[in-house]
């Protein structure tokens, strides 16, 4: 993961806790209510959980959340709420096979390349029990480039913006079967949300 991206979530984890209160209190409920639905059990894996402002949202949900971040500030968060939390980026995760009933991945895969993206989907595939459910959620838009964008506070943090089409066809190509699809916009930025079964 991009080194540059987790030093600004070090540095500004708590004013990334503060501008997100809005971005959750708003959320689309069935999206939520749509991933819970689809559990066979409750055992569910946040990756790149944040300061766990959805993972509080899952545990009041009755899920059972093991939060893992590559960002040791927000993971200090996480612990404090009374989450079991996990310090790691995303390609150095150790994923155990056919553990978890869920795997919730909420704008967290949009910091990573396409290439490094597609190794990590296997890796959720490994990790989910069968019929696991897989949420992702993604900043819609063209492929722009994979560039850094200075929008917090002046500091740079990888983005890469997928379409609709694009998401869905890697996705599957896995082996992943597509379930439901969401969109939400808050502000200027479209956020889709994409719920896979294994």
């Amino acid at each position: 993961m991009n080194q540059a991206t987790i030093k600004t979530y070090d540095k500004y984890a708590k004013e990334y806790d503060e501008e997100v209160i809005e971005f959750w209190e708003n959320f689309p409920k069935i999206i939520i209510d749509k991933f819970c639905e689809k559990l066979k059990g409750n055992k569910t894996l946040d990756l790149g959980s944040g300061s766990g402002r959805d993972a509080i949202i899952l545990r009041e949900k009755g899920l059972e959340i093991i939060c893992v971040d590559a960002s040791k500030e927000m993971v200090k968060i996480t612990n404090n709420l009374g989450f079991k939390s996990i310090e790691s980026d995303f390609q150095n995760y150790s994923f155990p096979k056919e553990k978890f009933d869920g795997v919730w991945a909420y704008t967290s895969l949009l910091h990573i390349t396409k290439e490094e993206m597609k190794k990590v989907l296997k890796e959720i595939y490994k990790t989910l029990k069968p019929d696991g459910v897989f949420l992702i959620g993604m900043i819609e838009g063209i492929y722009e480039g994979e560039v850094e964008r200075e929008n917090m506070l002046g500091e740079k943090r990888f983005f890469r913006f997928y379409e609709e089409q694009e998401l869905r066809k890697m996705i599957g190509e896995i082996g992943f079967k597509f379930e439901f699809q969401e969109r939400y916009k808050p502000h200027s930025k479209t956020y889709l949300s994409q719920i896979y079964i294994k």
